[in-house]
């Protein structure tokens, strides 16, 4: 466990026995925070992986994410994961959302075509404008069996629906030096 997990676990604790609640868009931001750094939940198989949707809001949706990654390893696949609390349309409106980006489980990589993967595509609150195209540094945190890629070439699409697709280009691997390039389309349900 990382120590955000122990450091969310502490002030729960310490706001439960005052009695206090926490209303309005900073406890939100600060509980998407917690979200990201926890995880959404999502799991492996070689073609689909299946996560949970967080039951506690009721509207949650739900990702189905293909990948087609080349270069320094090939993996095509795809895999579930869940919206942050928000319906599709609300996913593809929201700049809080897209501050959190979609992707798999943070920190936990999800196994599409026999590989660990792992990558978040986000973008920060201020650039966010709704559905659209974005360029620039979308995609990061970009594993890729047991070598991590960087690099600023990227591109998003979002749709009205939620739906959308990313790719990269020529990220470079900070343990091989080699080239991996792809991209990642998604439809979104609920």
């Amino acid at each position: 466990m990382d120590d955000m997990y122990f450091e969310s676990r502490a002030i729960a604790r310490e706001i439960a026995p005052k009695g206090k609640r926490l209303t309005g868009i900073l406890p939100r931001v600060g509980l998407a925070a917690v979200v990201v750094a926890m995880g959404l939940a999502a799991c492996g198989s070689s073609t689909t992986t299946t996560a949970s949707t967080r039951a506690s809001t009721g509207r949650a949706g739900t990702f189905n994410v293909m990948v087609n990654f080349t270069g320094a390893t090939t993996v095509q696949g795809s895999f579930t994961t869940p919206t942050v609390g928000a319906t599709c349309a609300q996913y593809a409106t929201s700049s809080l959302e897209w501050t959190i980006g979609l992707g798999p489980e943070v920190g936990n990589p999800v196994l599409v075509d026999g590989v660990d993967i792992n990558f978040l595509i986000g973008l920060p609150q201020s650039t966010f404008h709704g559905a659209g195209a974005y360029t620039g540094n979308v995609v990061s945190g970009l594993t890729v069996g047991l070598d991590s890629f960087a690099g600023t070439a990227s591109t998003l699409t979002i749709k009205n629906d939620g739906s959308g697709n990313a790719s990269f280009t020529n990220y470079i691997g900070t343990t091989s030096s080699a080239d991996e390039s792809g991209t990642m389309t998604w439809t979104c349900s609920g």
